[in-house]
């Protein structure tokens, strides 16, 4: 079957987690060695640019600039050192115009000095408990651990770990009176996300993370400013947990979890196979998730070996496959809207 793109939900596997700096740097692990979540792997330098206007400081011509600088491309100076100087006919006549910051010259032209700076170091965390198998030289390494898996849809570029704890049914929005003052530490799993109140509060009990189907698409930017790690399975709106992830998220609680931003990924930590009861991999892994359309976030099966087209609404023909959804409905779901689900 060939769907646009596949998610894995997997009660146990082989993970393997690229780890990426943003911009060159330093690796500090090498292949085959143990790692933990919180182990740093890489650094490097976050650097910006500063663009100064020596000539109009100056008061001389943009293209008679460079005979006035105390410093060439390439050269450092610090904050407060004199970049360059303009002498007159008088003594009170001289002019000096200083760095307002620490950096190395990187360009110089139309009358401007662009100076690249150093404003500190970024560090790379493992994020996840394994072994270092491959390293992407300057950039970061590639990490194998085992565990259980499920990919996610969004995140808010957070990343942490906790313990998992289950806080609503799969179809039920988490809400402020749902939080008690005892869920510090815990990666808390839920429906979905409705009220920026829950957003509010879950920050100030200080929650490891949290994990829904959906969240309200007026919430977007409230839950990007969060400082705790989020997670949709779904994407945005009010669609409820796919049944496959949150059994496999009911069966862990208890166990500890990782969090990770890009892609977005919960890996639970465990030694053996994490399997809901009453479910085998063969199901599982030939499961596929409506990702769009009236049936969101609903698993199917595929009745179908070969794909057939549907004359939708607007006119348009597109591949589709008849598939008997999780609720009894067979229905026949355009390809674009499904996902195969891997274990």
């Amino acid at each position: 079957m060939n769907f646009i793109r596949s998610v894995r939900i997997s009660p146990f596997s082989l993970i393997r987690v690229e780890r990426r700096l943003p911009f060159p740097g330093e690796v500090l692990v090498r292949p085959g060695e143990s790692v933990e979540p919180k182990q740093t792997i890489a650094v490097a330098e976050q650097r910006g640019w500063v663009c100064l206007e020596v000539a109009k400081e100056l008061g001389v011509k943009e293209e008679e600039l460079e005979r006035f600088l105390k410093k060439k491309p390439g050269e450092k100076i610090e904050a407060g050192e004199e970049l360059a100087s303009r002498k007159g006919f008088l003594p009170f006549t001289y002019v000096s115009y200083a760095s307002p910051v620490s950096g190395r010259v990187a360009a110089i032209g139309m009358g401007m000095v662009i100076l690249e700076t150093v404003s500190g170091n970024i560090e790379l965390k493992a994020g996840l408990k394994g072994t270092v198998s491959e390293i992407i030289p300057y950039y970061g390494a590639i990490i194998e651990s085992k565990g259980a898996l499920v990919e996610g849809a969004w995140s808010n570029n957070k990343e942490k770990g906790g313990i998992v704890k289950v806080a609503t049914d799969k179809d039920k929005a988490i809400t402020p009176e749902a939080l008690q003052t005892a869920v510090k530490g815990f990666v808390l799993i839920c429906g979905t996300i409705q009220d920026e109140g829950t957003l509010s509060k879950a920050a100030a009990l200080q929650i490891g993370g949290i994990v829904a189907g959906s969240l309200k698409a007026t919430l977007r930017d409230r839950a990007l400013s969060m400082p705790y790690p989020i997670i949709l399975t779904e994407g945005f709106g009010e669609t409820p947990m796919n049944s496959a992830a949150f059994e496999l998220f009911r069966t862990a609680e208890g166990y500890e979890v990782t969090l990770l931003a890009s892609p977005p990924s919960i890996v639970i930590s465990v030694a053996e196979d994490l399997l809901a009861p009453g479910v085998t991999r063969r199901e599982t892994s030939s499961k596929v998730k409506v990702s769009r359309g009236p049936y969101k976030g609903l698993l199917g099966e595929p009745l179908e070996k070969e794909q057939r087209e549907l004359l939708l609404e607007s006119g348009y023909i597109t591949p589709a496959m008849l598939v008997r959804l999780e609720n009894g409905v067979e229905v026949r779901v355009p390809i674009a809207n499904l996902e195969a689900i891997e274990s």
